[in-house]
């Protein structure tokens, strides 16, 4: 059960590297707050290719060229949920 009058979580990430090719690994980091300090107990990803993760930091790898949506949803220990969205533009390998 959510507390009554604390927001949701202020979900949000890193991408590295920022522009990656089909033959870089890709790092994502979650830097995401909750304002109510009571702590984040699980994070699961959807890198938009029709894979997904958890865990803070996640590697993966795309294998095919274009621009995929990536998505954090994180949820605290009292419930509450938070979700950031980013765009990672994937180039062929050069």
């Amino acid at each position: 059960m959510a507390v009554a009058g604390i927001n949701r979580p202020d979900a949000g990430f890193a991408v590295r590297p920022p522009e990656p090719s089909t033959t870089d690994s890709v790092q994502l980091f979650d830097c995401s707050h909750d304002p109510g300090e009571i702590g984040i107990a699980w994070r699961a990803w959807d890198f938009g290719d029709g894979s997904s993760g958890v865990g803070a930091s996640p590697v993966h790898r795309y294998t095919q060229e274009g621009r995929y949506t990536v998505t954090l949803t994180l949820a605290t220990f009292d419930g509450r949920v938070g979700s950031a969205t980013q765009v990672i533009d994937v180039r062929r390998r050069a």
